[in-house]
């Protein structure tokens, strides 16, 4: 399997893309373990973070280009791919906790979506971006352009797309798809050390926040469920586990309650 996941002890997971001979690109099997390893998160109150990382020096040239001819030859197969795929990612999307992605080398193509759905993107300087597919002729559906443009905006987007140029972490940084820059030896020091603080810090108010932020991105009117659900904070364990830690200058121990 291509995909590996594995845990610490302080509530970080991560999810490690495999193929460093494909610079992980992904595979349909990669696809569905992908989906499985967030289905499992989504389910599991004990995770506080989740790393998502590359093997062999780089993060992903998204899918692989060798198997189109097998699994989107022709508009009704494309289709098909795309719906079986983003219902894979999708899954580290919606995921209620937290996320951040630990980017080096290539992250290109689907490998840049992925990224942009993460909710911190730290960045080694010889990273590189792109999404160069009209060199092959193909386009990105409405979902993947949204997951792109509520990170980049449209504009940006659609230059990215037009050129389709491999561009540097500095550009990448300038243009909002990365959170954070790092020298290269330190991307995932710097990586683990982001997941820690969140992870430290008061699981249930991190998921609240992400929730809140998504449903803003989603846009409409807020409900009075949603006013009200800003306030459920005060009615847990943490929120009296904080208040005491703080009145006794001590580092709270969070229990997610």
């Amino acid at each position: 399997m291509s995909i590996e996941v594995s845990r610490n002890d302080n509530g970080v997971a991560t999810v490690l893309m495999n193929r460093p001979e494909k610079r992980n690109a992904f595979t349909m099997e990669m696809y569905q373990a992908f989906g499985a390893a967030f289905s499992a998160f989504e389910a599991d109150d004990t995770v506080r973070c989740v790393v998502v990382r590359g093997a062999g020096g780089h993060f992903c040239a998204g899918s692989d280009i060798g198997g189109f001819g097998d699994d989107r030859d022709g508009r009704q197969q494309a289709r098909d791919y795309a719906d079986f795929t983003l219902e894979m990612t999708d899954r580290l999307k919606d995921l209620r906790h937290p996320t951040v992605a630990c980017v080096e080398g290539a992250c290109v193509g689907g490998g840049l979506e992925i990224a942009a759905m993460c909710d911190v993107r730290i960045a080694g300087r010889s990273a590189r971006f792109g999404v160069p597919i009209n060199r092959i002729g193909i386009t990105l559906d409405y979902r993947e352009l949204e997951d792109i443009v509520a990170v980049i905006g449209h504009a940006t987007a659609l230059e990215i797309l037009l050129e389709g140029r491999v561009f540097g972490a500095e550009e990448a940084l300038s243009k909002g798809l990365v959170s954070r820059l790092v020298d290269d030896e330190a991307v995932a020091v710097e990586a683990y050390e982001t997941a820690a603080r969140i992870a430290e810090a008061a699981p249930l108010t991190n998921r609240w926040h992400k929730k809140f932020v998504q449903r803003l991105r989603r846009g409409g009117p807020l409900t009075s469920e949603d006013y009200d659900e800003a306030y459920a904070c005060f009615d847990t364990e943490d929120y009296r586990l904080g208040r005491a830690a703080f009145s006794q200058k001590a580092k709270p121990a969070f229990v997610g309650r």
